[in-house]
């Protein structure tokens, strides 16, 4: 079939690609040019929208460029189904097997160990644990997976080319919760390092990488100690659920094939039942196998709420001679993560109003207690003996006065709350 139509009409857009109307070109008649006939271009065919696309985005351009490969291969022993996506990109360096000086024999490389950059894929179900066999969809030989916008750019393209009801974010690496943050001066921590360019993502990055690609969800990180009030505060507009650890994870991180089958089984459920498949792919797992670790979900579009009740608090203990001491006299009592500045905060909350003489401070602290238990957290799994007293979040609280970083006031939460001027004083009050 063809289709009558004028060559202005083709050159139309030519002509005019950043106006709306034709202005001067009214003038001119489109009856007056010559007729050509087009060829009829049919319409592209769409994707069938399913239930959901899990977009996972792994950074190992660092020492876990084995571990990834091994997560990428759980992922396609889990595979795309019928109701859901999994696309994924994988950056990575190469990365020998570490040395065993008990060993006579040594770890062989696994095998496609020998590739860089970053490839991009659909998961395609296979029973192959070594290689991984779905298609490659797009190379990037340099890709920088520590840049925001790379991310963001992953996050469009994956849902425009696999589109679906919901949508859920991993990012898999290295993780230092909100460390990461970004003065003038820069500084190299945060989630997604990658170590030939020397860069990360940022907190705010993060949120911003979100948002440029649409938003999502629910976010989850595959990473160590991301769940931070900081953290989740900058991401309070980005997903209806966080995931995330407040201690240090596993090296082969989540068991990827239980997550996606968990959520496979469930594919119509909510992002409340998405997260929790992937605390099936975690918690559950390393729970089974006897190993400690924490997995928390927590409600972010919550976050302003909580930062508003923790800057009463923070405020109340400024003003109270005998609460700036506190911390210093009963710190020794509290969890300690693999960030020992890193104090859970429903525990810290408890220390003051345990101990603190001030009813102005215990009333804060009580209504801190009481948002996180009833609203703030959805579920929290606290894994294992080493993991008792970890209640799902955790905030920033240095056990010594010469831990304190000035970078952390350039956080939205240092800003926006009491709670870095709350630090300075506490730790000018031990000396």
């Amino acid at each position: 079939m063809t289709v009558r139509t004028s060559l202005f009409t083709l050159l139309l857009p030519v002509l005019l690609p950043l106006s709306p109307a034709a202005g001067p070109l009214e003038a001119m008649r489109a009856v007056d040019l010559p007729e050509v006939m087009v060829p009829e271009v049919p319409a592209p065919r769409r994707p069938a929208l399913k239930e959901w696309t899990v977009l996972v985005y792994v950074s190992a351009r660092n020492n876990l460029g084995l571990e990834a490969i091994k997560d990428v291969n759980e992922m396609e022993a889990a595979g795309s189904t019928g109701k859901v996506n999994v696309v994924v990109e994988l950056g990575r360096v190469v990365t020998p097997p570490p040395f065993n000086p008990f060993s006579s024999v040594q770890e062989p490389a696994p095998p496609q160990a020998d590739w860089t950059g970053s490839r991009r894929f659909l998961m395609v179900k296979d029973s192959d644990p070594l290689r991984i066999n779905s298609p490659v969809l797009a190379h990037f030989p340099d890709a920088d997976m520590g840049d925001w916008r790379h991310l963001a750019e992953f996050i469009a393209w994956g849902k425009a080319a696999y589109p679906a009801k919901r949508y859920m974010l991993v990012i898999g690496g290295h993780g230092s919760g909100w460390r990461g943050v970004k003065p003038p001066a820069g500084a190299q921590k945060g989630i997604a390092y990658d170590d030939p360019s020397g860069d990360h993502i940022a907190p705010a990055e993060l949120a911003a990488a979100i948002k440029a690609g649409g938003g999502v969800n629910v976010y989850a990180s595959d990473a160590c100690l991301m769940q931070t009030a900081e953290v989740v505060y900058e991401l309070k507009d980005s997903a209806e659920f966080v995931v995330g650890s407040q201690e240090a994870t596993p090296g082969s991180g989540w068991n990827y094939e239980v997550f996606l089958n968990a959520l496979e089984a469930n594919p119509y459920g909510d992002a409340f039942a998405a997260a929790q498949a992937a605390l099936k792919g975690f918690s559950e797992f390393y729970g089974a196998q006897r190993q400690s670790v924490t997995m928390s979900v927590v409600r972010p579009r919550l976050a302003g709420e909580l930062a508003g009740k923790m800057d009463a608090f923070a405020r109340a203990v400024a003003a109270s001679p005998a609460d700036l001491k506190l911390y210093h006299e009963k710190k020794w009592g509290l969890r300690s993560f693999d960030d020992e500045d890193a104090r859970d905060l429903y525990q810290l909350m408890k220390l003051y109003y345990d101990d603190s003489p001030t009813p102005a401070v215990k009333t804060a602290a009580k209504d801190v207690i009481k948002f996180l238990a009833e609203k703030f957290v959805a579920r929290n799994d606290a894994v294992g003996y080493k993991s008792k007293d970890a209640n799902g979040l955790s905030v920033y609280f240095p056990i010594f006065d010469m831990n304190y970083r000035p970078k952390y006031e350039y956080l939205s939460f240092a800003r926006d709350t009491y709670w870095d001027e709350m630090l300075r004083a506490v730790m000018a009050a031990r000396n």
